[in-house]
């Protein structure tokens, strides 16, 4: 492993951006009655089960470079068998779409586009289906506010219009694929300090995707870096062909350890996903239930994951690979049990939470069983 992993940005969530110290679920349990008209989510949950259970490849197009290097863990053509062979159904690939972009004509780079495209193809072919999003956006965030900066309404509304023109090129270059191959999530871990305006900031990308995107699925993620109980933030589209993905690292205290938290090993290894997840549906089915009286909107938990398992990471004791195994399989339990798809944080470097050795060729320990089961 070597040291440029260290770097925080190189993690699943960006930890001085999320809403770490407060609880994802209140102790309440959620009311069985439906508050909302019901939608017809027949075609979104037809969507969820193909992506099932799946990983990401992030710290790749998602890095700060040119390309998928930037972060020295480039995809590469035969991890998508190796996925496929574990018994994983889909990828998700996050993508740092505004490097390298022209904001005069608010496209992407033409080389990012075809290297994320010939990714998608292979995956596919590989028999994996994909999620593609906008990923690290650190330049919206922060003309929304977040990260420190100074909110300034004019900054905002231009960093927008740009993120809305490049997704109406991306959403169209994803015409290639048919429409049950692929999922465009609007974007990863919102941080903007508002909750109002990302709600604004999500349907208004949910348009434009859809103008040019009418069979997707469209995936949309909450205010507080994807906190599941942020649902109640948005005001989602009575469109059935729609995912809402959340985020899980509860508690940070265990599966951060080295990422901003002291490293005290298994020593602070604790779960509640399935106390967690059984809320979180139940709070999607009094928002958002589904016409058939017992479904909601269709559920993915898009990142979750332990920085576990390596000692580079960690100036103590890291969490022991085995108990990176045991929280990380109650997670995709509980949420398998809930009916919702998954994609592990992550595949290969993605500064510990790694599931994957690629300069070695193997699974590190307790993976992939603890997602496959």
């Amino acid at each position: 492993m070597i040291k440029k992993f260290l770097s925080v940005a190189a993690i699943g969530c960006a930890f001085w951006a999320c809403d770490r110290g407060s609880a994802t679920s209140p102790t309440a349990p959620a009311t069985n009655k439906p508050t909302a008209i019901p939608v017809d989510y027949s075609l979104g949950r037809a969507m969820n089960a193909a992506l099932g259970r799946g990983i990401n490849l992030g710290n790749s197009w998602d890095s700060d470079g040119s390309d998928d290097s930037g972060w020295s863990n480039p995809i590469r053509d035969t991890d998508f068998a190796i996925i496929k062979a574990a018994g994983f159904n889909s990828v998700r690939i996050p993508v740092r779409w505004q490097n390298g972009s022209d904001y005069s004509t608010h496209t992407v780079d033409p080389n990012r586009l075809a290297g994320v495209l010939e990714d998608i193809r292979l995956a596919i072919a590989n028999g994996l289906t994909v999620v593609v999003n906008f990923h690290h956006y650190t330049d919206l965030n922060c003309a929304g506010g977040a990260n420190g900066c100074p909110f300034v309404p004019a900054e905002y509304q231009a960093e927008k219009a740009h993120f809305l023109g490049m997704w109406a090129q991306v959403a169209a270059a994803m015409g290639e694929f048919q429409d049950n191959q692929v999922v465009l999530e609007i974007l990863n871990e919102p941080v903007i300090p508002n909750a109002e305006r990302v709600d604004q900031l999500m349907n208004d990308a949910y348009k434009v995707i859809r103008a040019a995107a009418p069979g997707k699925t469209i995936m949309f993620e909450a205010y507080h870096a994807a906190k599941f109980a942020d649902l109640t933030m948005l005001h989602l589209p009575q469109d059935g062909n729609i995912i809402f993905s959340g985020h899980y690292y509860e508690p940070y205290t265990y599966s951060h350890q080295g990422h901003g938290y002291n490293c005290i090993g298994d020593d602070a290894l604790i779960t509640t996903a399935t106390e967690d997840m059984k809320y979180y549906v139940g709070l999607a089915y009094k928002l958002y239930p589904d016409i058939n009286g017992f479904d909601q909107i269709p559920m993915n938990m898009g990142e979750f994951g332990v920085a576990g398992g390596d000692p580079a990471f960690c100036q103590g004791t890291p969490p022991s690979n085995s108990g990176k195994a045991y929280w990380t399989k109650k997670a995709a339990q509980a949420a398998i049990e809930n009916g919702m798809s998954f994609h592990y944080w992550g595949f290969g470097y993605t500064g510990g939470f790694d599931a994957y050795e690629p300069n070695a060729e193997k699974w590190h320990p307790g993976f992939p069983q603890a997602l496959i089961f």
